[in-house]
C-alpha cells in the first residue's frame, strides 16, 4: 500500500502504517403467534482492517473487546424487533434482552411470528421504539455519534459502537440467531510512550508510562471545522474513537508532550472510513523509544486512568490522570469465586488503592458514612440462598461475606449490590434502612475517577485487603503501608491517610448482624468493637485490581 510520510518541526513523523479499518407510515399492528418462544443467540464480528493487515501490540481490554474482536459479556443489552409486511409487530418492538454470560433473556419472551423478519441492534436504547428498520436505527445513531465528542470512558465509547443483525424469515425451529456487524468506523491512534515488560518471557505483563498532555481533534474535511475530541484510552498509548460511516476526507490531528519537555504535533488527513473497518495511525518521531524496558512492577508505583504506570521512584510523577498507588502485588482471582475469571484469565497482577476516600452517596460533601442507612441484619443469611436479580449469577461456592482472610472485596461488592436490589424490591417489603450505603456511592466515584478498561473497576475492599493498605504487603500489623503511601499520594495531589477508622466490605458474625469489621489507621488495629453498621460513620477507600 502507499505510505504517506509527513514532516513537522522537531522531526515529527506520522506514519499511516496500516490505515485500517462501521420508512413506513403504517401504524404497527398486532400479529398472531402460536405461542412458540424463540431462544435467542448472538455473536459479533470484530472491526476489520481495510488493508487486511493484522496488527500486534493491541491494547489489553475487557473481555468484550480483545484486540479488534468483539464478544458479548454479562450485562450487555440488545434491542429486538419483528417486522411483517413492513410493519413492526407490537409484541416484539424494541424488546430489550440482557446477556447473563450464557444466554439472552428479557422481561417477556420473544415469540415466533409467521412470515416475520427479525432484526436487532446493540447497544440498546429506549429511544429506538419508533424505528421500523435497521436503516432507521443507523440514521439515528449517526446523529448521536457525530455529536459524541467525549468518548473518554469505556461506557461512552461502547455507547457509540452500533452493531446490527438481521434474521431472515422464515425462522425454522425455535432458535433465533443473530450475527452482529459493526455499523460505525473506528479510528485508532497509537502514540509513542515508554513501554515496559515485567520479564523477557513471551507471556510477560506489558505496560507503559503515562502519555503526557495528549490532545486530539477531528475535522470532517481537510482544514475545516476541527472539533476537540476525547477518545477512549485503551492503554499502552493507544486511543480509540468511534465515528459515523461516510466521514470521508477526515483529518485527525493532535499533540502530546515528551518526558524531556518537548511538544510533538501530528496530523493525518484524507482518511476514508467505511462500516466495520478501523484505521490505525501510528505516530512516531526521531528519538522515540521503541523497545520495551524490562522492569518488574513495584509496590508504590503510580497508577493512571488509562492503565499506564509510572515508576514509584519518579521524582516528579505526572499528576494528570493519576488515580491511585499500587500497594499490593499478586493474584486475587482465586479469592473471588470465578467472578474475575473472564476478565483476568491469567490472573491479576496487583491491587491499586485510590487517591481519595469515597464521598457519601447521600451527602457528597462528606467522606464518612455508616455501613447501612440505619438498620441491620445478617447480609450473610440472605447470601447463602440468594438468587441474584442482576446480570451476574452467584457462584455456588460464594456463600459468605464474613470471610476475613481472603482478598474477596470484589465479590463482596457484587454481592452487596445485589443485596441492595433485593432490599429495594417492593415485593419483599424490606426496611430501606437496611441498604448498604458504601456500594451506593461506587457508581458516582467511578464517574468522577474513571478506572481503566483493563482493570476490575473500583470496588469496596474486604478487611483482608484493607488491612494490607495500612500494614503494607507482607506485614501482620502496624502502619508501614500507610507510611509508604502518604508521601506518594501527596506527590500526585490525593488525600493522605490520617488516623481515621475505615469500613471494609466484610460483615462480622457477632450479635445478629449488627457489626462489620474495622481497620483503624492510627495504629493498624483490626476489629469490630465500635463497628455498629447503623450507628457510626467511618471512611471508605476504594480499590481496583489490574
Amino acid at each position: 500500500m502507499k505510505t504517506n510520510i509527513l514532516y513537522f518541526p522537531l522531526l515529527v513523523l506520522l506514519s499511516a502504517v496500516s490505515l485500517c479499518g462501521c420508512s413506513n407510515d403504517d401504524e404497527p399492528v398486532a400479529t398472531a403467534t402460536d405461542g412458540t418462544t424463540l431462544t435467542v443467540t448472538a455473536r459479533a464480528d470484530g472491526f476489520a482492517s481495510t488493508d487486511g493487515t493484522a496488527h500486534t501490540g493491541t491494547p489489553q481490554t475487557r473481555a468484550s473487546e480483545s484486540g479488534y474482536t468483539t464478544t458479548f459479556v454479562k450485562g450487555d443489552q440488545i434491542g429486538v424487533f419483528a417486522v411483517r409486511d413492513g410493519s413492526v409487530i407490537t409484541g416484539c418492538q424494541n424488546m430489550p434482552l440482557t446477556y447473563n454470560g450464557t444466554s439472552w433473556s428479557g422481561s417477556a419472551p420473544v415469540y415466533k411470528y409467521a412470515d416475520a423478519t427479525y432484526f436487532a441492534y446493540y447497544p440498546y436504547t429506549d429511544g429506538m421504539n419508533n424505528k421500523t428498520s435497521v436503516d432507521e436505527i443507523v440514521t439515528a445513531f449517526n446523529a448521536t455519534v457525530t455529536a459524541a465528542t467525549d468518548q473518554s470512558t469505556y461506557a461512552k465509547y461502547t455507547a457509540c459502537d452500533l452493531m446490527t443483525a438481521t434474521a431472515e424469515s422464515p425462522i425454522s425451529g425455535t432458535s433465533l440467531s443473530f450475527s452482529f456487524t459493526h455499523k460505525m468506523s473506528l479510528i485508532e491512534i497509537s502514540l509513542p510512550v515508554q513501554k515496559y515488560k515485567t520479564t523477557d518471557n513471551a507471556d510477560a505483563y506489558e505496560y507503559s508510562a503515562p502519555v503526557l498532555g495528549a490532545t486530539f481533534s477531528l475535522a470532517p474535511s481537510s482544514g475545516s471545522g476541527a472539533t476537540t475530541i476525547k477518545p477512549c484510552p485503551m492503554g499502552n498509548g493507544i486511543y480509540r474513537y468511534i465515528v459515523p460511516v461516510g466521514t470521508s476526507g477526515a483529518t485527525v490531528s493532535g499533540a502530546f508532550d515528551t518526558a524531556d519537555g518537548k511538544t510533538i504535533e501530528y496530523s493525518k488527513n484524507s482518511l476514508s472510513l467505511s462500516a466495520g473497518n478501523y484505521k490505525r495511525l501510528n505516530v512516531t518521531y526521531n528519538g522515540a523509544t521503541s523497545t520495551p524496558t524490562v522492569r518488574t512492577l513495584t509496590v508504590g508505583d503510580f497508577f493512571y486512568s488509562d492503565g499506564s504506570i509510572c515508576p514509584g521512584d519518579a521524582s516528579n510523577p505526572p499528576k494528570e490522570g493519576c488515580i491511585g498507588i499500587v500497594y499490593w502485588l499478586g493474584d486475587i482471582k482465586g479469592d473471588n469465586y470465578t467472578l474475575l475469571d473472564s476478565q483476568f484469565p491469567s490472573g491479576t497482577h496487583g491491587l491499586v488503592v485510590s487517591l481519595w476516600d469515597m464521598p457519601a452517596p447521600d451527602n457528597p460533601s462528606s467522606t464518612t458514612m455508616k455501613w447501612t442507612y440505619g438498620g441491620y441484619e445478617y447480609v450473610n443469611t440472605w447470601l447463602g440462598s440468594a438468587t441474584w436479580s442482576g446480570t451476574v449469577s452467584r457462584p455456588g461456592s460464594f456463600t459468605s461475606i464474613q470471610v476475613a482472610d481472603k482478598m474477596q472485596g470484589y465479590a463482596n461488592t457484587v454481592a452487596l449490590e445485589e443485596y441492595n436490589k433485593y432490599v429495594e424490591n417492593p415485593s419483599y417489603s424490606k426496611n430501606q434502612n437496611l441498604r448498604v450505603k458504601p456500594v451506593k456511592g461506587l457508581s458516582a466515584f467511578q464517574t468522577a475517577h474513571p478506572a481503566p478498561v483493563s482493570s476490575s473497576g473500583w470496588y469496596w475492599p474486604s478487611v483482608c485487603e484493607l488491612k494490607q493498605v495500612c500494614w503494607g504487603q507482607g506485614n501482620s500489623s502496624g502502619v508501614s503501608g500507610k507510611s509508604m503511601l502518604n508521601p506518594k499520594i501527596t506527590k500526585v495531589g490525593g488525600t493522605t491517610f490520617g488516623n481515621d477508622y475505615y469500613w471494609p466490605s466484610t460483615e462480622n458474625s457477632t450479635n445478629s448482624g449488627r457489626y462489620a469489621w474495622l481497620v483503624i489507621f492510627s495504629d493498624g488495629t483490626v476489629g469490630y468493637v465500635g463497628g455498629y453498621k447503623y450507628s457510626y460513620a467511618y471512611r471508605v477507600r476504594p480499590l481496583l485490581a489490574f
